[in-house]
């Protein structure tokens, strides 16, 4: 479970990589943002994986599950904005390409959290 999340978020961000070095390499002036947001984004996901994957190992209840996603949301979007400053403003990378960056490995991250809250919900059940 923790394995396959892991390599699944891995792959999802050497893919993203790839591109941003591809585009990089074109010249093109998204890619530094890619790049940002990918770091970011592969940090906010692996936090919102670890939380689900906790709340399983615990056979926690669903709704004390849900508690530590809330929270857990509540933390990455603050880690996001300070992190959306510091490389627009501070580091001067394109924010569309930061927010693609962000963006395309946090959706990874919570459809992978979404399927570890559905195991748990699932192995209550039965």
């Amino acid at each position: 479970m923790l394995g396959r999340s892991l390599t699944i978020l891995t792959i999802a961000a050497a893919l993203a990589i790839a591109v941003a070095l591809k585009l990089r390499g074109d010249g093109h002036h998204l890619a530094d943002g890619i790049l940002w947001g990918v770091a970011g984004g592969f940090l906010a996901a692996l936090s919102a994986v670890g939380g689900a994957i906790w709340a399983v190992a615990r056979n926690l209840a669903m709704n004390q599950a849900l508690a530590i996603v809330v929270v857990g949301m509540l933390v990455r979007m603050a880690f996001l904005a300070a992190l959306t400053v510091a490389a627009v403003k501070l580091g001067g990378v394109d924010p569309v390409g930061f927010v693609l960056g962000f963006a395309g490995i946090y959706i990874v991250g919570q459809a992978l959290e979404v399927r570890l809250l559905t195991r748990l919900k699932a192995r209550r059940t039965s």
